[in-house]
């Protein structure tokens, strides 16, 4: 095997080269200087005075030798273009061929670039820090949750005992910040830092400088700005730095602007202040957990080896603190898997989905060469009875495909521009922010490459295989020399695309069932005709209650008079829009739970009329009222059905007292009602036990309003915003949807997924079919005089019909198979992206090859149909 190898690579090598001439010549120059050398000795010269003489007289040979190497270049240059021109001349004559044949190519190659292109962001691009592969996020973990938020008190321990950081720095999750500058207000996201968190990350200002220690313990004073932000609202402004403006109506001073490439979390971050940690102050008395945490290993430590470090330390500190820690660990996680841990999946998914569609492209322009190289096996045996060598004959060939390749991957660079311009505008939020998708350079010689390489792999065995040809049969023109090792490869490759189309389908019914049970889950609420915006009331004349209250009780007037509003409330975080808050819960005479047993629930605080607004139905008790509101009123709470299941197991709800451990002075309040499960988190989750607050007992600073109206919901944002800004010109709202527009962000990633691999499974059984099409209809039309003599000897249509559909079942059978086994084994792939329907789902698999096999026997019955429709006469004629 490896001699032949071998001798196939120097016969390819000689195609492009002149490797054997060059030897014949230097051996052709060394003996005429041999031979001169030697008469110069016998005239009496010296061995080196005879050699520099006879190398003085031969230096012409070697001009003449380098004048045959031009000429041997030019002569290979001037073969190359007449292939070229032979092979574009002879593509042009067989539009059809190559029009399927560059469709082919064109569909993988555009829809590979494009999800290239995100998973270059994704996974191989560098991240905006210095040596990002050393940095880790540290998270905690607790009962089962591996990616908790971090409490001060762990963090500073970990900061003084750990031995595998170098360094470690904290900051704050993305925060509503309201910015007032230029007489302008306007919300942005902002985020706290510790002083050391720049510099661990290795992130310089673009202008200005970073905090200070000193500044750290003043939070609010400073702050630096996104690069984004500095030319959208400040104009790109080279005067900024010392700029006065105010943070949600604090005085802050722009110190900074942060290069325009950094981004670390969410990509939506524009203000970035200090933390203003106190290591001196006992958190684990006055705060939870409420931070992120990232570190720098050391030189030579390992992740690893820092994961088990840390777990011993967690140990150390629940040992420590059993009250505040038991049951708390902690979970070390690359940088880069934490930015990308939501879209890495999905985009894996599809990045192997066009790889099998390129697969299937390539085999499907394989099979056309085929069978247009098949169909020119007169031509090829005419080229070899007038001397064309076998690799001569391959050369051409190959150009062709080249030249196909080189289309190819011409027309896929413009398909997956526009492509990723779609997925860009089609992702879901945080995957288009998550990767930043853009083309490269690197991509277009990516591009190339692929396009050079399935040119080669996709032509070299459809030409060695016609290179062979019977030039006895071929001269005489019997179609049957053009068969044999040719029709088997069509059947393999036949085979390949069936079972890859398997794959690829299975994957897509997959997640459209899953999909489809997601749109099918009941919420809890009606979503339909529901606008919401954010008010984020952050100014000081609001940072007193009973000011937010009075605020947002004249807000929600004005938003009733608007017209068709049918009702209107407020809640502090919206469902379908994550976690919000949460806290342990005590039940009034129980014993307290003990350390990691505690009662959790989620908090909401809510204005009365909310339940009625989204549609949630009451189930006993009653609502909030006004009177609820009052200043001196009784703690009163309402909670959900969860709740009652979870934590009360049978006990009658109503007129029990609870507490939400919000702080150390929250009191015992008394549960007034219960209603239905809302799935506050996602779609995807179950309901979770929920405690409602009135408004007066949990006055948040940022609400968000809900109005349920009688028609189209954004119809009335502009007049909604304009009221809103009447009552203070000074106060921004934000995130201006419906409440169907939220819940469609639930669905988004799995929709996405879905249609994506969907498209890719349609264009890959769409080749297939072509490809079962066009090796039967081949078939027939070489099985012609066959067919003629059956007839004439009394074989019916209907047996001539089966058996064409017989030879195009077999490569579509054994397809199936290998196809059902590779999708059992990578179903396991989509097991995070699917909701109600198991990896291995029955009616899937059953799904899949009935659909396969009804295509397949279409693609095969146009042509055996034609096959049981020969005249005998005109077929035995053919003969």
């Amino acid at each position: 095997m490896i001699p032949r190898l071998r001798v196939i690579a120097v016969r390819v090598a000689g195609l492009f080269g002149a490797a054997r001439q060059e030897r014949e010549w230097n051996a052709e120059f060394q003996a005429h200087l041999d031979m001169h050398t030697a008469d110069n000795i016998r005239s009496g010269m010296s061995p080196e005075e005879a050699r520099r003489r006879a190398r003085a007289d031969f230096g012409g040979v070697e001009s003449v030798k380098e004048s045959m190497r031009d000429l041997s270049t030019i002569v290979w240059l001037d073969t190359a273009w007449r292939d070229l021109r032979y092979a574009l001349r002879s593509l042009w004559r067989s539009p059809g061929f190559t029009f399927a044949a560059l469709l082919s190519l064109t569909l993988g190659l555009g829809a590979s670039l494009s999800v290239f292109t995100v998973a270059d962001n994704l996974l191989v691009r560098p991240l905006p820090f210095r040596n990002a592969s050393e940095l880790a996020m540290i998270w905690e973990s607790y009962r089962g949750n591996s990616h908790n938020e971090v409490a001060p008190a762990n963090y500073f321990d970990w900061k003084v005992q750990n031995d595998v950081f170098e360094g470690i720095a904290a900051a704050s999750p993305a925060r509503s910040a309201v910015l007032v500058a230029n007489g302008r207000a306007e919300e942005f996201l902002g985020q706290a830092v510790t002083a050391d968190f720049f510099p661990l990350l290795g992130v310089q200002p673009l202008r200005g400088r970073l905090f200070t220690k000193a500044e750290d313990r003043r939070p609010g004073q400073m702050t630096l700005i996104s690069y984004r932000l500095w030319q959208s609202w400040f104009g790109g402004d080279e005067s900024i730095l010392g700029r006065k403006v105010a943070i949600n109506s604090q005085p802050a001073t722009i110190i900074g602007v942060l290069p325009k490439d950094f981004y670390f979390l969410d990509r939506q971050i524009d203000l970035w202040g200090p933390l203003g940690l106190n290591p001196a102050e006992d958190y684990r008395k006055t705060a939870g957990r409420y931070m992120y945490s990232v570190g720098r290993l050391r030189p030579g430590a390992t992740l690893r080896g820092a994961q088990a470090h840390m777990t011993a330390l967690a140990k150390k500190l629940e040992q420590a603190y059993p009250v505040f820690n038991t049951n708390w660990s902690v979970n070390l996680e690359p940088l880069r898997d934490a930015l990308f841990r939501e879209a890495k999946t999905p985009v894996l998914v599809l990045l192997a989905a066009v790889i099998l569609l390129l697969a299937v492209g390539c085999a499907n322009v394989a099979n056309l060469l085929l069978a247009r190289y098949s169909s020119r096996t007169r031509e090829m045996a005419v080229r070899a009875s007038l001397g064309a060598g076998r690799w001569r004959v391959v050369r051409q060939l190959l150009t062709e495909s080249l030249i196909l390749g080189a289309a190819g991957g011409i027309c896929g660079l413009i398909l997956a521009r526009w492509m990723v311009a779609g997925l860009r505008a089609l992702a879901p939020k945080d995957l288009a922010q998550s990767t930043g998708i853009q083309t490269d350079l690197r991509i277009v010689v990516l591009a190339v490459a692929i396009s050079l390489v399935t040119g080669i792999l996709f032509g070299l065995a459809p030409a060695m295989v016609t290179s062979r040809v019977d030039l006895t049969g071929a001269l005489r023109g019997d179609s049957r020399s053009g068969l044999g090792a040719g029709s088997r490869l069509r059947s393999w490759l036949i085979g390949a695309e069936v079972a890859v189309s398997v794959v690829l389908l299975t994957s897509a019914i997959l997640l459209f069932r899953s999909l489809v049970g997601l749109e099918g889950v009941h919420t809890g609420l009606d979503p339909m005709n529901v606008l919401t915006f954010r008010l984020p009331m952050t100014a000081s004349r609001y940072r007193e209650t009973t000011a937010r209250k009075q605020f947002l009780g004249r807000a929600l007037e004005e938003m009733a008079r608007l017209p068709g509003v049918r009702s209107v409330s407020a809640v502090s975080f919206l469902p379908f829009t994550g976690p919000g808050a949460g806290t342990w819960i005590n039940i009034e005479g129980r014993p307290p739970a003990k350390p990691g047993a505690e009662l959790e629930a989620l908090i909401r605080t809510v204005m009365p009329g909310y339940f009625r607004a989204l549609g949630i139905p009451l189930k006993s008790g009653r609502d909030f009222a006004e009177s609820d509101l009052a200043p001196n009123s009784p703690y009163h709470f309402i909670v959900n059905e969860a709740f009652v299941r979870q934590f009360l197991r049978g006990e009658e709800p109503l007129g029990k007292r609870i507490n939400a451990i919000m702080d150390l002075q929250n009191p015992f309040g008394e549960i007034i009602g219960v209603v239905g499960d809302v799935r506050e988190r996602t779609v995807d989750r179950p309901p979770e036990p929920t405690v409602y607050y009135p408004y007066n007992q949990l006055a948040y600073p940022r609400m968000v309003l809900v109005l349920r109206v009688g028609h189209d919901p954004l119809s009335l944002s502009g007049t909604a915003r304009r009221a809103i800004q009447q009552l203070d010109p000074e106060q921004p709202i934000a995130e201006v949807r419906s409440l169907e527009e939220v819940l469609g962000e639930n669905f988004s990633r799995q929709r996405f997924s879905a249609w994506l691999l969907a498209g890719f499974a349609t264009v890959a059984l769409m080749l297939a079919a072509v490809g079962i099409y066009g090796l039967l209809a081949y078939s027939v039309t070489a099985r012609t005089p066959e067919f003629g003599v059956r007839t004439a000897l009394g074989a019916e249509p209907a047996q001539i019909t089966s058996l064409v559909l017989k030879s195009g079942a077999r490569p579509v059978i054994g397809g199936l198979v290998i196809g059902m086994a590779g999708a059992i084994a990578s179903s396991g792939l989509l097991k995070n992206l699917l909701f109600g329907v198991r990896p291995r789902d029955p009616v899937t698999f059953f799904l899949v090859p009935l659909l396969l096999g009804a295509t397949a026997l279409l693609a095969a019955y146009l042509p055996a149909r034609r096959a049981a429709g020969l005249d005998p006469m005109n077929a035995l004629r053919a003969e």
